[in-house]
């Protein structure tokens, strides 16, 4: 099943495949679903083939034994992936979010213009990931692959300590990179959004979603961070993020892990 914006139809192979785990959460993919909503972009998902010996995603196929049979597009480690079928052109096959995000902009029209855009769009993006993966982190303190649930006692602890120290480093360095271009502006400093825009959304809503929380004392609502709260605004008022957030394609978020 294909889908964009509310319209629905079967296709034989899609042009644009994202490959991701099932379940009813945004993970790791969220950017890419974003940046494709945004670019009105009619793409399917699918889970498998995932995990075991016969997987693509050498990271969960077992041994090492396994990893040696090359089975899939290109050899990728784990999700998300973006899959890229165009009619004219190389087949694309790769993961890690920041590629994939990267590899979309520069075909549906959010691409950097120059050299020093893009030099910045790529800091902006892959700092954004660190961001989320060490915010991710304090709620896996004891086993970073375990549940939260299996250690939520020491998680409660390690991720009230991130909000009170790291996140709020985090936070003033993203004030302070979107005090240069002006706030409700694209982010690397160019004349339209790029991907890089996509993700310090991302990065930004999935703090205040995860922390803005009696629990951990309102952190979001706290930060002084004036110009990233107005540039998250800004970015969330798009209007096709806007029918993607009101329709039943957006997952909810997990509540314990930014994801």
């Amino acid at each position: 099943v294909v889908f964009v914006g509310f319209s629905f139809q079967m296709a034989a192979a899609a042009e644009w495949t994202l490959v991701y785990h099932a379940g009813p959460f945004k993970g790791r993919a969220e950017p890419l679903r974003l940046l494709l909503e945004d670019a009105g972009v009619a793409f399917e998902t699918q889970n498998e083939p995932i995990h075991g010996p016969q997987g693509h995603m050498d990271a969960f196929r077992g041994s090492p034994e396994a990893v040696k049979a090359d089975l899939s597009t290109y050899p990728v480690m784990f999700p998300p992936v973006i899959w890229h079928r165009p009619k004219d052109g190389e087949e694309v096959y790769v993961n890690q979010t920041a590629a994939c995000l990267s590899y979309i902009g520069s075909q549906v029209g959010y691409d950097p213009q120059n050299a020093a855009e893009r030099a910045r769009a790529d800091m902006i993006t892959q700092n954004c990931t660190d961001f989320v993966s060490e915010g991710r982190g304090s709620f896996h303190p004891v086993n970073p692959k375990g549940p939260y649930k299996e250690q939520q006692e020491a998680a409660d602890k390690a991720s009230k300590a991130f909000t009170e120290s790291r996140l709020l480093v985090w936070l003033q360095h993203f004030e302070k990179l979107l005090k240069r271009t002006g706030g409700a502006k694209p982010v690397a400093g160019g004349p339209k959004v790029t991907y890089a825009d996509f993700m310090l959304f991302h990065a930004l809503d999935a703090t205040r979603a995860q922390f803005n929380t009696d629990f951990y004392e309102k952190a979001w609502d706290k930060a002084d961070i004036p110009v990233a709260k107005a540039y998250h605004a800004w970015m969330e008022s798009r209007p096709k993020l806007q029918a993607y957030f009101a329709s039943d394609r957006r997952n909810p978020w997990s509540g314990d892990s930014m994801m």
